[in-house]
């Protein structure tokens, strides 16, 4: 006999951000990763009390945890160290350091494509989109479009658009913009397609945060596809 799946809703506190109805393995999962700390919340979905992550004897495996101190770690530290070698001063166009920043921006945002199976799209959009010269062209007037554009004042703006038809008021948190496009796929028959254009200036976690709510009910039965719209940088 199988059992039963077991579902959390999570509350990350540093954020104060909630994700309902969440699979105990995907908690798990966030965990190892350090997405989730031990001072999170969680508690089983349709419950009122909350728990520290940490305190949850089921968690208690995933949390990661520092590596033990070591009673000869303090003598190592004091033994002389020896150089053998002479210090060649680098040349100017060697960096001493690698700039890792890119490289996390790069693997978040291909982790959410492979978490959501998104396709790139191109499509008319308000938001300075990433360039790329292999993206599917999106013309169908039906489609929902999100798009997001970095606030001057920090921040992220949202709107919600039809097709290619100029947005709607823009807000500023990503619970009004889905507020909006729950309003609108409540008056939708069928399913839709979706496309996420975000401005390339804003960090990932904004377009991975929002592709992660769109997992959950009602979106993920009412949305066909979602595609991360790009610009097409191909000569015409």
């Amino acid at each position: 006999m199988s059992t039963p799946q077991r579902y959390l809703d999570v509350w990350i506190v540093e954020t104060n951000t909630v994700y309902k109805e969440v699979p105990y393995a995907v908690v798990a999962d966030w965990l190892q990763q350090g997405r989730l700390l031990e001072d999170d919340k969680a508690k089983p979905s349709g419950t009122k009390d909350w728990q520290r992550l940490g305190d949850m004897t089921d968690f208690q495996p995933y949390l990661l945890k520092p590596e033990p101190y070591r009673a000869n770690d303090q003598a190592e530290a004091m033994d002389p160290v020896a150089l053998d070698f002479a210090y060649k001063r680098p040349h100017d166009d060697e960096d001493d350091d690698v700039d890792m920043i890119p490289l996390i921006d790069v693997s978040l945002v291909l982790l959410v494509f492979f978490m959501l199976t998104a396709t790139a799209a191109t499509v008319t959009g308000y938001a300075n989109t990433p360039e790329a010269t292999h993206g599917e062209i999106i013309d169908d007037p039906s489609a929902l479009r999100i798009d997001i554009r970095a606030d001057p004042e920090g921040g992220a703006l949202y709107s919600l658009g039809v097709g290619n038809e100029p947005p709607g008021p823009e807000v500023h948190t990503q619970g009004a913009i889905l507020d909006q496009l729950k309003g609108r796929l409540a008056k939708t028959a069928g399913g839709v397609d979706l496309v996420i254009n975000a401005d390339k200036e804003l960090k990932a976690k904004v377009a991975r945060d929002l592709l992660l709510a769109l997992r959950f009910e009602p979106f993920r039965s009412q949305l066909h596809l979602n595609y991360y719209g790009v610009s097409d940088t191909r000569e015409p």
